[in-house]
């Protein structure tokens, strides 16, 4: 019984060093990132290209496990996921989205930059070495950390008036709560779903399908869901009192809220996964 006591104990102070340095390592990929160095499948992109080559500009932003993507063209933001194991050599690295698992591979720090090397799970193994060589279908990328307002095409011009540092205002339930009134739109494996927020803490949702009417197609929306929300802790709370799916009605759905702004929406629900949504109204 005590041998079996002492291995419990032990068992149990593994596991909580181990979750210490998966969140330790957790914390260096946090903040705003600039792709600097590309190279796929052989081919070695120049610097000045890199911007048109990724769909984000060759930047993003990563808060907590997500990766925070935002188009140059339209404005839209797009989110995936990543987790780490630190306990491999080279240390391994997954991306998904609540689709697929979009890449695999491995990656190291190297001062203030992240190099990364991925493979599509579907075209190849998971990468051993930092390389890109014709026929490999792998994407080497190097990473450095930037600011938030610093872009690899327009540097900031050196101000000769020193500027005043202000502290990142860190909203309340209050705040939130202001801010989420109103519609969003979110895309997930369903289609289209709009959520409306009323000041009255009242919700409704409205699912857009996609019909072919004779020979042009046709976005019909159907009411789904509806019932009463509130925000504490930085957590939305939706209590569901009608829905067209039996199975939802009096359930409550918990979502974390990460980053909001007048414009956009980063979540994470209940079983983990990060979503985004987009203010129309």
């Amino acid at each position: 019984m005590i041998k079996q006591v002492t291995f419990l104990a032990v068992l149990l102070t593994v596991s909580a060093v181990y979750g210490q340095e998966k969140d330790t390592e957790l914390k260096r990929f946090q903040g705003h990132w600039q792709v600097t160095e590309l190279a796929e499948d052989g081919k070695v992109i120049p610097k000045e290209a890199i911007k048109e080559w990724l769909p984000s500009g060759g930047q993003a932003e990563i808060i907590e496990n997500a990766i925070i993507f935002k188009s140059p063209h339209d404005g839209e933001k797009y989110v995936k996921v990543f987790s780490v194991d630190a306990t491999t050599y080279p240390k391994q690295i997954d991306v998904s989205t609540q689709e697929r698992k979009d890449g695999w591979g491995i990656y190291q720090f190297d001062d203030e930059k992240l190099v990364i090397c991925l493979a599509d799970p579907e075209e190849g193994e998971r990468p051993t070495k930092f390389s890109a060589e014709s026929g490999s279908k792998r994407m080497l990328m190097v990473l450095k950390r930037t600011s938030e307002a610093t872009t690899a095409t327009s540097p900031a011009k050196p101000s000769t008036k020193p500027k005043p540092v202000q502290a990142q205002k860190v909203l309340t339930d209050g705040d939130i709560t202001k801010m989420l009134v109103g519609t969003w739109r979110l895309i997930d494996s369903a289609g289209t779903l709009f959520v409306t927020f009323h000041s009255n803490n009242t919700f409704s949702t409205v699912r857009e399908y996609q019909e072919l009417r004779l020979f042009h197609k046709s976005f019909v929306q159907t009411p789904i869901s509806s019932g009463t929300w509130n925000v504490k802790n930085g957590t939305l709370t939706a209590h569901v009192t009608s829905s067209v799916q039996l199975e939802r009605v009096n359930q409550l759905l918990s979502f974390s809220v990460r980053s909001i702004s007048d414009r956009d929406l980063i979540f994470v629900d209940q079983l983990g996964r990060v979503g985004s949504a987009l203010k129309i109204r």
